[in-house]
């Protein structure tokens, strides 16, 4: 009789508990930490730039389903915006030198784009764009990922 008393609760709230809101977001800062618990041990390490699906939100982690399940903290990961996601956007109003396309928003300059280079925006903060090069005059960086300044950007 005990057993079915305690069954019954638990097996009560797990039907009554909502679904979990899942979101696309970019690992932007490998190696980043997937841990059993907000701050715990650590499960494993992502070590590339690579998607992941987050569900819910714990403080400053976000749970993912990552490394079979675990913790990710926020300063990790970039939301991928649903309006800047697949738009495809040419360089362009660059007058001298190259557009840098940086490894953080102002952060440190991995390679440079020239006016004609197309790219895909992955993401949108502020005046920043997280973009994948395409295509352009500038071929050495197709395929390469990075942070440009959206304002020498034009969407077609």
């Amino acid at each position: 009789m005990l057993r079915y008393i305690l069954a019954v609760p638990i097996f009560g709230s797990l039907l009554a508990a909502p679904a979990l809101a899942q979101s696309t977001a970019v690992v932007i800062a490998p190696p980043s930490n997937v841990r059993n618990t907000p701050n715990g041990a650590i499960i494993c390490t992502l070590s590339r730039r690579i998607s992941i699906t987050v569900y819910q939100k714990e403080g400053l982690w976000y749970y993912t389903d990552a490394c079979g399940g675990g913790y990710i903290h926020q300063s990790q990961i970039r939301f991928q915006g649903a309006a800047a996601t697949g738009n495809r956007a040419r360089v362009t109003g660059i007058r001298q030198g190259q557009l840098a396309l940086r490894a953080s928003p102002n952060g440190r300059a991995i390679a440079g784009l020239n006016n004609g280079n197309v790219v895909q925006i992955l993401e949108q903060q502020g005046n920043w764009a997280y973009v994948r090069v395409v295509q352009g005059p500038n071929r050495r960086v197709t395929g390469r990922e990075g942070w440009v300044n959206s304002y020498y950007l034009a969407l077609f």
